[in-house]
């Protein structure tokens, strides 16, 4: 994991980790480590990117297919970045599998989601204002 905050500009993340379901468990110890101390709803932001890269573990690749899931995350006085892609077949490559409610349980936590979907992979960006109650 990549945290740091040069000069003049905000403190960042970056993780590469393997399109696998125990990299839901390594993302979500790194944006918390990420996340510590910058006031934002650590829970909800936990909550959301365990949900989009288990997405990514189980449908942004196909069968045998070994893939990576990368995890951005900038923040600003505002708010918290984070960017959750894969490079797999996209949306429409998938087939439908689940419940269908981790985007929906995204959109609850996160105060903005974008969705940008191709054959060439997705990106989720979701971002998280900092300050509040919650975050006391």
């Amino acid at each position: 994991m990549t945290t740091s905050a040069p000069p003049g500009s905000s403190l960042s993340l970056r993780e590469r980790l393997p399109a696998t379901a125990p990299s839901v468990a390594t993302a979500r110890h790194a944006v918390r480590r990420f996340a510590a101390g910058l006031d934002v709803d650590v829970d909800g932001l936990v909550l959301a990117v365990s949900e989009a890269v288990a997405n990514v573990a189980a449908y942004a690749y196909g069968d045998g297919v070994a893939g990576t899931v990368e995890l951005d995350g900038s923040v600003t006085p505002d708010e918290l970045t984070i960017v959750v892609r894969d490079r797999g077949r996209g949306l429409g490559g998938s087939p439908a599998h689940g419940a269908g409610f981790g985007l929906d349980i995204i959109r609850r936590v996160a105060q903005h989601v974008e969705l940008a979907d191709s054959r060439h992979g997705v990106a989720l960006t979701m971002r998280f204002r900092r300050g509040g109650a919650w975050a006391r």
